[in-house]
């Protein structure tokens, strides 16, 4: 039976492959100057990773197309820091997926660095949050996520200048990290184009055009238009303007996120582990060439002040105050920094959905259309599994895994459906 499986499988595949050739064939016909089989227009970690797994299930002529410089948008300046640590259990399951690929990214993407540095990641809470923890490691460890509760002072025997009188309890996840969101954007990048992707950067999409049927028919570009039938939006922060002529509004907002660099004494230079602070709502990272700890907001109140109207607005811009209450934070947290210097502050641009969980979804009434955008500051973590689950979902290859998506689909805004976490932190909420 498992011989008879794969035969038919197989077969299936090949009938796809020969469907995409007629298909290019026809498109050449109708005197378009280019064809390609998918587009994935958006050369962030998201884009570049699923440009790479259609390269890998051989889905054709894929072109990536990215407006500016791969990285250019919430894949330039993010933290990086990789984790399982969520309150929803899918969303748990895709970053323990994603986790096991990051530890296996050599040898799984060709040889490539990501820049991944597994250095551990602790889970501090105060009071009102320590059944929630308790609750969410206990959700955790029947995946086979490995996380332990572990007491305060267990994380300040790793950190010994960590402040911890207003922390009730802890987790630690060994083998979580953080890594290099532009290092691994042009990793998956390489490994694509060696597998045939068309990487193309300073190439913007300006348009997507239909047939009378309503299907896509092609993208616009400023060198022409390329026939195609299928486009995967991975624009991140531009995902409302991509569609907007399309009628396809996109609840994703523009949001700019901000990061302090502070500099550790010489005595406390050696690295250190991720903590996420659901006390003081940030997270902070250590580098692990420099004796710098970096600083960022999870606390979304702040959010409504840092929206733009358009992610073309960003420029790199810090609003007033943010970067000074970061480093007070930092401080609060590592009292050792309350006279070091700062050595850097800094912004990105997230794009941020109102439940604060992606979009990925094929859009039926745009036939032709799929996206993945709108992952909230939580992207990078999840790109690895994201390119893996999207491909196969575009080219029809349904599994268990592969339904996991359905959490994220695009209908849940209409539906008034939008995602809840089981589990719920007094201030943190579902952490996102």
């Amino acid at each position: 039976m498992t011989s008879l499986y794969r035969a038919i499988r197989l077969v299936g595949m090949e009938f796809v492959k020969f469907a995409l050739r007629v298909r290019r064939w026809v498109m050449e016909c109708q005197g378009m100057s280019e064809t390609a089989d998918i587009v994935v227009v958006g050369g962030g970690c998201i884009g570049a990773a699923i440009a790479l797994h259609l390269a890998e299930q051989q889905a054709g002529k894929v072109l990536l197309l990215e407006q500016k410089q791969l990285a250019n948008g919430a894949s330039g300046k993010g933290i990086g820091i990789i984790r399982t640590h969520y309150t929803h259990p899918v969303l748990a399951k895709l970053a323990y997926a994603s986790l096991q690929l990051f530890h296996n990214f050599e040898e799984r993407f060709g040889g490539y660095d990501s820049g991944f540095n597994p250095c551990g990641y602790f889970i501090l809470v105060g009071d009102s949050d320590v059944d929630t923890l308790k609750d969410v490691v206990s959700m955790h460890q029947p995946l086979g996520i490995d996380v332990q509760m572990v007491s305060p002072a267990e994380a300040q025997a790793q950190m010994p200048f960590l402040r911890i009188d207003d922390v009730a309890a802890a987790a630690y996840e060994p083998n979580s990290g953080y890594g290099s969101p532009p290092k691994t954007t042009i990793a998956l990048a390489n490994r694509a184009a060696e597998l045939g992707v068309e990487v193309r950067t300073e190439t913007p999409v300006t348009g997507i055009k239909l047939d009378l049927e309503g299907r896509i028919e092609a993208v616009s570009t400023p060198t022409g238009d390329i026939a195609t039938r299928t486009v995967v939006d991975c624009v991140g922060p531009w995902a409302r303007k991509f569609t907007e002529a399309l009628g396809l509004p996109f609840p994703v907002s523009p949001v700019v996120e901000h990061v302090v660099v502070m500099e550790r004494p010489t005595e406390y230079a050696a690295p250190h582990p991720v903590v996420s602070d659901l006390v003081n709502l940030c997270y902070v990272r250590s580098d692990a060439d420099q004796p710098y700890t970096r600083i960022g907001n999870s606390d979304p109140k702040y959010h409504p002040q840092f929206l733009l109207p358009d992610a073309d607005q960003f420029h790199g811009q810090q609003f007033p105050d943010i970067c000074e209450t970061l480093q007070q934070k930092l401080i609060r947290r590592c009292p050792i920094l309350e006279t070091a210097p700062v050595v850097e502050t800094y912004s990105g641009i997230w794009g941020i959905t109102p439940d604060y969980q992606p979009i990925i979804d094929r859009l039926d009434h745009i036939p032709g259309l799929y996206c993945a955008v709108g992952f909230s500051g939580h992207g990078y973590k999840l790109s690895p599994i994201i390119g893996d689950l999207m491909s196969r979902f575009i080219l029809g290859k349904i599994d268990d895994q592969v339904k996991l998506l359905d959490l994220f689909r695009f209908s849940r805004f209409q539906e008034n459906s939008l995602i809840q976490p089981p589990i719920r932190y007094a201030r943190a909420g579902g952490l996102r």
